[in-house]
């Protein structure tokens, strides 16, 4: 976790000054992902934000606002998290699910949106080039180092799934 934590902080991914301070394995908030997938976003993928989108959530209060409200905001103006809905839930608990389909977002925007459930081809896409190991437990919560150690190993993976998406037909039949 060690190297994951570096990576993220030599990227501006956590802002947290110790690895301590990092709490590496604390659940994820949906407030926190959305600044680091922002920050990776923007500062390792050089994405830009589509500021003419009003990204305003009901339950972003003034709290938010001070601490993660602009990461919200980026996060819905990449088109990562919080598409047509009108409750960020900045509180909530981000699953591995969550995690792995606003990832694979990232990576390949809307080319894994497909399948029986919102996440079945998020992530097994990001299992067929070896950043996600365990998609067996969708649900579980995920945690912070987890979250940095698949962004830093997203930089070094062969992204390229084939325009076919044969291997997802392989990993359906192996299933």
């Amino acid at each position: 976790m060690m190297l994951a934590y570096d990576w993220a902080y030599q990227n501006g991914i956590t802002t947290q000054d110790s690895i301590e301070k990092a709490n590496m394995k604390w659940r994820i908030t949906r407030a926190e992902l959305a600044k680091m997938i922002s920050n990776y976003s923007i500062n390792v993928l050089w994405m830009e934000r589509d500021e003419s989108r009003d990204c305003i959530f009901l339950d972003v209060s003034d709290e938010f606002d001070e601490k993660y409200g602009y990461w919200i905001m980026y996060s819905c103006q990449l088109w990562l998290m919080g598409q047509n809905i009108e409750e960020f839930k900045p509180n909530n608990f981000v699953t591995r699910a969550e995690f792995g389909t606003v990832l694979s977002r990232v990576l390949w925007w809307s080319r894994n949106e497909w399948g029986s459930t919102y996440y079945e081809n998020h992530l097994r896409a990001l299992k067929s080039v070896w950043i996600m190991n365990n998609i067996s437990v969708p649900m579980d919560n995920e945690i912070r180092g987890y979250v940095m150690l698949m962004l830093m190993r997203s930089m070094d993976a062969d992204l390229e799934l084939g325009d076919d998406n044969q291997i997802f037909e392989v990993l359906q039949l192996l299933d």
